[in-house]
C-alpha cells in the first residue's frame, strides 16, 4: 500500500496543529512542522531568517519518510498555489497518495484564536495571508482535496451580510468605476449571469460566485494606491482572495466541491482584466482547462455590465 502525504493548508490559529495531531494518532503519520524545524534550526519558531532552508528541510525529510512508506503530515501555512503546485510537482518519482486539506476557519476567529495562543503571530502577517490566500483546487495536481470547517453558520448569513447593520449594499465603493454600493453590484452581477443562463444551462455554482465576488471588499477598502499613499478614491486590493475566502462560508447549500468551486471563480475573477495577449490567455486556459476558462469570462462580462 502506498504512503499518503497530508498537506495542510490555512492562516495561522486555523486549527493546523490540532489537526496534525489528530491525523498523525489515526493514520500514524509523522508531522514536519514548518514552526518546529524553524524551533529546531534557529532555536526561535518566529525565526523568518531564512525560510528557503526551513522548506527545503521539510521537502527533504518528506520526501525521505514517503520514500520509507511513511505517511506524512506537511504542516504550514501553504497558502500560495503555484508553491503548492511545484510542491506536488517535485514528488512525481514518488509513488503516493496526496491529500490537500484545508483548514476554513473564518479570518475573525484566527485573530481571536491567535490573541489566546502564548506564541502570537503579528496581526499584520495574518492580514497579509488573509489578502494572499489561494483556496486550493485540484487543477494545483492533488489527488483529493478535504475541508475542515470550523465556524458558527449562525454567524454567516448572507442576508446579513447584504442588509445587515453593516451590510454591503449599504457600503458606497467611493471608485468611479463603480456607481452603486458593492452589495447593488454585486446583486446585479448575479442577475446578468441568471439572464445569460436563461438560454444555456443554468450554473448554480457560477450564480453564487457573482453574488459573492465583492463582499472582500468590505475588509480591503482604503483610501491609499498601490504604492500606499493617500488617494481620494477608495481601492481595493486583493480583494478577489478575500472573497473567495470568505466565501467558503457562505455556500453551506453545497457539497464541499462546490463550495471550493464557487470559491476558485471568485479568486479568478479578476484575472481576465489583466490577459492582455493571447499567451497569457492560454497560460489560464491550460491551467483551468476550457470550461472553467469559458466560464470565468462569462463572470467576467457579468461583472461589466454590472458596473
Amino acid at each position: 500500500m502506498k504512503p499518503t502525504l497530508f498537506y495542510l493548508v490555512g492562516l495561522p490559529a486555523s486549527g493546523k496543529s490540532v489537526e496534525a495531531n489528530l491525523i498523525s494518532q489515526q493514520y500514524n503519520a509523522n508531522i514536519h512542522s514548518s514552526d518546529k524545524i524553524r524551533e529546531e534550526l534557529f532555536t526561535d519558531e518566529n525565526n523568518q531568517d531564512n525560510n528557503e532552508l526551513v522548506f527545503k528541510t521539510m521537502l527533504e525529510r518528506t520526501k525521505s519518510d514517503l520514500l520509507k512508506n511513511n505517511n506524512v503530515i506537511y504542516d504550514a501555512t501553504n497558502i500560495n498555489y503555484k508553491r503548492r503546485k511545484a510542491f506536488v510537482e517535485s514528488l512525481n518519482k514518488i509513488d503516493c497518495y496526496k491529500i490537500c486539506i484545508l483548514m476554513a476557519t473564518p479570518y475573525d476567529d484566527c485573530i481571536k484564536y491567535n490573541q489566546e495562543r502564548e506564541r502570537q503571530v503579528p496581526k499584520y502577517v495574518i492580514d497579509k495571508m488573509y489578502k494572499n490566500f489561494y483556496i486550493p483546487q485540484k487543477y494545483e495536481g492533488w489527488d483529493e482535496i478535504q475541508t475542515v470547517w470550523n465556524y458558527n453558520q449562525t454567524n454567516f448569513e448572507i442576508e446579513n451580510l447584504f442588509n445587515g447593520e453593516n451590510g454591503l449594499n449599504k457600503i458606497n465603493q467611493d471608485n468611479p468605476h463603480h456607481s452603486s454600493t458593492i452589495g447593488v453590484h454585486c446583486s446585479r452581477c448575479a442577475g446578468e449571469i441568471f439572464s445569460m443562463s436563461l438560454n444555456e444551462i443554468y450554473n448554480p455554482e457560477l450564480f453564487e460566485a457573482a453574488l459573492l465576488h465583492d463582499i472582500g471588499k468590505r475588509f480591503t477598502k482604503e483610501f491609499k494606491d498601490s504604492k500606499g499613499e493617500p488617494s481620494d478614491i477608495a481601492h481595493y486590493y486583493q480583494h478577489h482572495l478575500v472573497s473567495a475566502y470568505d466565501s467558503l462560508f457562505y455556500t453551506d447549500i453545497f457539497d464541499d466541491i462546490s463550495r471550493l468551486k464557487v470559491a476558485n471563480y471568485i479568486q479568478w475573477h479578476m484575472q481576465p482584466f489583466v490577459m492582455e495577449s493571447d499567451k497569457q490567455k492560454e497560460k489560464y486556459r491550460k491551467l483551468w482547462g476550457d470550461q472553467f476558462y469559458e466560464e470565468i469570462m462569462l463572470l467576467h462580462e457579468a461583472d461589466e455590465r454590472a458596473r
